[in-house]
This record gives structure tokens, sequence and C-alpha cells, in this order.
């Protein structure tokens, strides 16, 4: 039997604005292509946004997520009719779906495993649907606190004994998933003697449950590490004075690492740590680690290769292409 093909398009990820209780609504929109290769009886084509089930994600370990209010489906009806017979060719369909602001956004953790889908349904004489995946991120209002932070700059400083002082600097607070973080290391002996083994930095991940039992976990998310003769001869060297590092760390692309989460039952924070390790005139090492908050946050805008035209008011069922050619065969 030649069954008919179904594909639909998003206009990239939904992306939210400010806090769940003040985020306004969000118009998700996007097409379908349905192509008929033999005449076929169609009664119905639906579009719905809802919970992603099952799939790749399903086999991640994951905890508390037995919510119901997690699950959710929202709905556009684009053609309806008693079975009109479709001729052979490739129809056109527009879909415009509200969603509100405050879904949760997309998250894979230990913890929860938040995922949803847009779904195109065709029915009728048979039956046929589509499924593609699609992240809910959440960005500030332009101009709120937490916007502003994407121009403060990292500048963190701290002393250890009255031995060792460490800074780093030079960064934004704000970073992007898959983009290069840059931040300059400085290392200050404040007594004579030590020498460094180690530098580099790691970016930590904090995933948080607010539940019952109230549990975090932590893990590295990347880290970087300077080899010895990488950026200078410094290993094993004595500190005279103060020794800097420029150091470059991968951010890792998104859902590798999840963005910031604010709100919710699982929340998600991030922070980075300038990593030394030092060694005194006696042998007796340490490892040191200067700690500071970073917020990792979507990119601005959306994939260009997904973008489409936003289609407001357009009622479409015309025919993109007569199938003029032998139609191919699918067992």
């Amino acid at each position: 039997m030649i069954l008919p093909s179904v594909r639909v398009f998003a206009l990239g990820d939904v992306v939210l604005q400010g806090a769940p209780a003040d985020a306004p609504g969000y118009v998700f929109s996007g097409r379908v292509l349905i192509t008929i290769r033999v005449p076929a009886r169609i009664q119905t084509v639906k579009v719905v946004f809802q919970t992603a089930q099952g799939g790749r994600w399903a086999r991640l370990r994951h905890r508390d997520t037995n919510d119901a209010t997690d699950n959710v489906s929202f709905a556009d009806s684009v053609y309806s009719s008693a079975g009109e017979v479709w001729a052979r060719g490739t129809y056109e369909f527009f879909f415009r779906i509200v969603l509100p602001g405050d879904l949760g956004e997309t998250m894979f953790t230990a913890h929860k495993r938040v995922a949803y889908e847009v779904r195109a349904q065709l029915s009728g004489s048979v039956r046929r649907a589509a499924v593609r995946p699609v992240a809910v991120k959440r960005m500030p209002y332009f101009g709120s606190a937490w916007e502003a932070l994407a121009s403060d700059m990292v500048h963190v400083s701290a002393v250890w004994r009255d031995r060792i002082e460490m800074c780093a600097l030079g960064c934004s607070r704000v970073q992007r998933d898959g983009q290069l973080l840059r931040v300059t290391g400085v290392v200050r002996a404040l007594e004579k003697g030590f020498c460094l083994t180690k530098v580099g930095v790691i970016l930590e991940e904090r995933t948080r449950c607010r539940s019952a039992r109230s549990t975090s976990e932590s893990h590295v998310a990347a880290s970087r590490f300077l080899r010895a003769g990488e950026h200078g001869d410094w290993h094993g060297r004595a500190i005279v004075d103060q020794m800097a590092f420029d150091l470059e760390l991968r951010i890792p692309p998104a859902y590798k690492i999840q963005y910031d989460v604010k709100h919710g039952p699982v929340t998600v924070s991030h922070r980075l740590a300038f990593v030394v390790a030092v060694v005194d005139q006696f042998g007796h090492g340490t490892s040191l680690r200067l700690f500071t908050p970073l917020h990792i946050m979507p990119h601005d805008c959306v994939d260009l290769h997904d973008e489409l035209p936003a289609y407001a008011d357009v009622q479409a069922d015309r025919v993109l292409l007569a199938a003029d050619a032998p139609p191919e065969l699918f067992a």
C-alpha cells in the first residue's frame, strides 16, 4: 500500500520571556506538508504540541517526575471534513498554537526529564503522523536584573591563609551553550617557596530538587587544564611575585549542559572554578579552587536553518505541487 507522507516544520524553539508567573503566552507556529501518492479520503489534519513520551530520553535515569502537571497538550485542527477525497499532490497547512508562559523548561537531569514535541496527525482512510522535538527555553525580560548580568564581568579574588592569592577575571557572567569562554587567572605568592603544579578552569553544574528529600547533585560539565609546557614554562616553577594565565573553555552544546532554571521543583545553576595546585618548600601539596557564579542562557536568536515566517491568520490548504510523475513505492 502506498501511504501518504507527513512532515512538520516549526519556527524554531519556544522561547518564553520572564518568570513563569509573569511570562506572557507564546505563539508557536509552523507548517505541515502532506504528500498524497494515491487518492485518499482525508477527514482531519491536526497539530499537537505535547509532552514527549518515550524515545531516546526515556532510557535516562530520572527521579521525582511523577507529577501530572508535567503532561501538557495543546492542539490546532488545521483541516476537518466529512471525508473529502484528496487527489495526488503535495498539500501545505499552516498551524498556530498559543502556549502559556508557565511551561516548564526543557531539561534532562538525574532529577527530572522535561521534553516536548510537535506532532502532526493525519486521519481518514489512512492514518499517518510526524513528530519533531521542540525545546522550551526561558529568557529574562529585557532590562531585568537577571538580563543585566550579561554586562557584568567576572572579577573575583580570594586569599588562602595569607600565603596564596588567586584572582579570576575577564569573562561575562552570562554564557551561551556551545561558545568559547575566556578567563584570565592570576596566582600570587604572598610568601616564598611555593611552586605551581596545576592550572585550569572547571565549569560545574548543580541540580537541586525541592522535594521531600530536598536533594542536590553537582557534576563537572566541562573542564580545561594546562599541560606541562603549555602557556610557557610554568610547571614546577617557583611563583615569583605573580603568574597570569589566559584560559579557554568550550561550553558544551545545549542539554549536554542544562540552561539555568530558576523556578520550579527542580532548579539548575552553574559556577566557574579557577583551579591551581601548589607545592610548598617542604613538598606539601595543596589544591585550591576559586568559585564564582555563572549563568548559562539560551542564544537570543533562533536557528536560521529552522526559521520560517510567522503566519498569523492564514487558512491554507493549497496544492503546492501536482504529482505528474509516477508515485514512489513504499513497502
